[in-house]
Formats: C-alpha cells, sequence, structure tokens
C-alpha cells in the first residue's frame, strides 16, 4: 500500500537573506493507492489532499481508499482551523474526484460531492446520499454562460470513437472564489484517455498569443502548437503519439493526459 504525506504549507528560508516566510499549520496523510495503481490517474482538482471553497470559507479533504481494502471509501473534510467536520462514505470507489462545492447543484446548506469511477459520475452530498447518477459519462466539465447559468457537460468516447456527450443545466451558482477556483484556473483536457483528440482548455485572454507543449514520461517533446486567444477550447490532434501518459504546458500551466 502507497502512502502519501502532505505537509499543507512547508517551511520555507533563504539563507540568511529571507524575503518572508510560510508556517506551517497543519499535515495531512492520504491513503489514495488505489486509483494510481488501478487507474494512473489523480483526484482532478489536483492531487490526493487538497482544499475547496464553499460559501463560508475553506475546507480541506483527504482521502482514504486503500488498494487492499474495495469496501473502504472515506472523503475526510477539514474547516479553515483543521478540525474534522465531517467523514463522508462513498458508495462506489472514485476515479477522480471532480467538483466539491455547496451551491452549484442545489441550494440547501450541505456540501456535494461530484466524482466518476470506472464507467458512472455519482453526485452525493455530505451525508453520502446518492443525489443523481449519470450512466457511462467519465468526464465533466462546468460552463458559465452569458446568462451567468451553468452547465454540466459529460462526456465519454463510444466504442466506435466516437465523443458522446450530455448537457445538464445547473439549479444553481458558484461564488466568486469558487469560480476562480474552478471556471479560470481549470486547465483540462477531454476526453482523458483518448485516441485521437484531445479538447484541451484555452486559458489566452482574448488575442494572447502561447505555445502548447507536449512531453512523454521522459521529457522528450513530441508537439508543440502555436495558440491564440478568443476560443474556448484547443483541438489537439494526439493520433501519431503512441500509447502512454504525456504532459501538456500551456504559459505555465500543466497537466496530463492518456493516450490509448
Amino acid at each position: 500500500m502507497r502512502k502519501i504525506t502532505l505537509g499543507l504549507i512547508a517551511t520555507i528560508s533563504i539563507s540568511a537573506m529571507s524575503f518572508g516566510q510560510a508556517t506551517l499549520e497543519n499535515s495531512y496523510t492520504s491513503d489514495w493507492a488505489s486509483s494510481q495503481k488501478d487507474w494512473g490517474v489523480l483526484d482532478s482538482t489536483g492531487g490526493p489532499l487538497n482544499a475547496f471553497n464553499v460559501e463560508s470559507g475553506i475546507y480541506y479533504y483527504t482521502l482514504e481508499i486503500p488498494y487492499d481494502n474495495l469496501a473502504i471509501n472515506i472523503m475526510r473534510i477539514y474547516n479553515e482551523q483543521h478540525t474534522l467536520v465531517k467523514t463522508v462514505n462513498l458508495p462506489t470507489r472514485p476515479r477522480r474526484i471532480h467538483f466539491i462545492t455547496d451551491k452549484l447543484f442545489n441550494q440547501d446548506n450541505l456540501i456535494e460531492i461530484l466524482y466518476d469511477g470506472s464507467s458512472n459520475l455519482t453526485l452525493i452530498n455530505e451525508n453520502s446520499t446518492v443525489l443523481q447518477t449519470i450512466q457511462d459519462r467519465q468526464h465533466v466539465r462546468i460552463i458559465k454562460t452569458t446568462n451567468n447559468n451553468y452547465k454540466l457537460v459529460a462526456s465519454t468516447n463510444s466504442s466506435d470513437n466516437k465523443l458522446l456527450y450530455d448537457v445538464y443545466s445547473l439549479s444553481g451558482s458558484l461564488s466568486v472564489p469558487q469560480q476562480e477556483e474552478y471556471l479560470k484556473k481549470s486547465f483540462v483536457g477531454y476526453p482523458n484517455p483518448t485516441d485521437s483528440i484531445i479538447n484541451i482548455t484555452n486559458k489566452l485572454a482574448n488575442g494572447e498569443k502561447g505555445i502548447l507543449e507536449v512531453f512523454d514520461t521522459n521529457g522528450k517533446k513530441v508537439i508543440t502548437k502555436n495558440i491564440t486567444g478568443g476560443s474556448d477550447e484547443i483541438n489537439l490532434d494526439v493520433t501519431q503519439l503512441n500509447s502512454g501518459v504525456y504532459i501538456y504546458k500551456l504559459n505555465g500551466q500543466t497537466n496530463k493526459f492518456i493516450k490509448k
């Protein structure tokens, strides 16, 4: 079993000339070994330990998903004082945690968690109640419309290599910090895994220029593409790549995808 331990904030000192200091508040441990070994991917919100915004502030969470016990799928949520406030039993084994919010999917005061397993998307609340299951979809994006409404786009690859996707209207909304967390700072690609085209979030401003670079796990650059801001997505053809894990970068932002 592989354990991952992350310090929330590391203490940094720069020899005798210090420009500032970060003070360690707390350290957490997540057991996320099962998903790493089975699927080779991490939580899409950033890793086995992460933070998320709710209307009242910031929460942190850890995951207990041991490889040797498939019956244990636990998320623990902590407040800003690093006190445990909720233990959530996930009804099925997660592959990725996509979104954790309190006002996007409905108007109650409970935290909602959207994650995917091997083939379905599952939405639950902090009491482990299943609110909705979306069958045969694994990839998801949240999009804000010009009318300040939100849509959920759930997609997957079909057996004949076509992209299938559904669009859902959402009744809730995101606060400004949540928008920054889930919309403005997102740099994701779908479908993932893919065997032909991956659609990557274009974070460049209208008219801004950048270079999208793709690297294999040995650090070899395999694709370079000039990008201009103005469209929501970058459609990248990866048909020529061998099967495996690749890293893509654009203007300092980085993520990964799997070529089937």
